[in-house]
Order: C-alpha cells, then structure tokens, then sequence
C-alpha cells in the first residue's frame, strides 16, 4: 500500500542532536517513499537553540512535499522559527506562543578577536530569526524587531491573528 503522508511530533529542545535525528528521520523517509506528499510536523517545545531552529526550518522550508504544522501545548522561542516552516499551520487551543530575542551563554576566556568572531555570529543568528518571522507573519523587520526585543507571550487567538497560526482546532487531527 503506497504511503502519501508521514508524520512526525517533536517535543523538547530544540538542539543540534534533536534536530539532526528529525532530518534524518524525515530525509530517509521521503527518499525511501516516493510517494509522500505531505509531512505533518507535531510540536510543542519550550525552545532551545537557535542555529539548530534555523537548520530545521531551511531543511522543511526545502522538502519537495507540503509540510503541515501542528502545535500543541507550547511554541517557545527557537520553536517559533521551526514552526514557522509550515506551509499550513495549525494549533490545538491553548498552545502558547513566546516570542523573544535569544539568549546566549559566553563563558570562555578568550581573545577579543574571538568574541568579536562571536558576536558577528550571534547578530547573524538574531537577523536571521526576524528575517524568517518577518517574512512568514508577513510583518515589517523593524516591527519583529521590537517584539523579540521586549519578549512577547501570545495566546493561540492571538498568534492567529499575529500570523503565527492559520487554523485553530480542538482536537489533533487524525489522519486517515
């Protein structure tokens, strides 16, 4: 029986060994079923690390298959930027939606030449996040800015009409 549609939930951190495991896992999938056509993408995650987010969201932003998101409990920061992914994004009721700058911990004695190196780095990360909540939420660069900024809580009402979420459901869909 030919398979059209996979799906995958992913919960926890968003870090490197998660997220590699969740492309892996996804890639052999769709190569070793050519006729997947739609990946529905279970998440609730309090966040994590944002290079790791950014990797997944390119990664399903690039698969040749419709990818639907669907939220449930919590969407917290770098989980944002995956979530985002979604060409349909769906949320359970009473998913909440954290939006902030990220953070980053720096406790290596090094040169200045190196912390420099890093910050370039980290303002990359940063730009690049607004970068995809702009783009995705259809709002203006400097307006995500100063969200991330002051640090944002939205209910799933309010993430729908953020941009965030498309579609608000009681229940997780079942697929046939």
């Amino acid at each position: 029986m030919p398979v059209d549609t996979i799906t995958y939930t992913y919960t926890g951190g968003i870090e490197p060994n998660n997220v590699g495991g969740a492309i892996y896992w996804i890639n052999n999938e769709i190569n070793n079923k050519p006729l997947v056509r739609k990946l529905y993408f279970y998440l609730s995650s309090n966040g994590g690390d944002v290079d790791s987010a950014i990797r997944l969201y390119d990664f399903l932003k690039s698969l040749p298959i419709k990818v639907i998101m669907i939220s449930f409990g919590q969407i917290d920061s770098a989980a944002n930027t995956v979530y985002l992914a979604g060409e349909e994004r769906i949320s359970i009721t009473n998913c909440r939606f954290f939006l902030h700058e990220g953070t980053f911990t720096m406790n290596q004695a090094s040169a200045l030449h190196v912390h420099e190196e890093s910050l370039i780095f980290l303002k990359e990360l940063l730009r690049r996040t607004t970068e995809i909540i702009s783009k995705e939420t259809k709002k203006e660069f400097k307006e995500i800015q100063k969200i991330l900024r002051d640090g944002t809580l939205l209910n799933t009402e309010e993430a729908k009409k953020f941009g965030i979420v498309h579609k608000i459901v009681d229940k997780l869909p079942k697929l046939a």
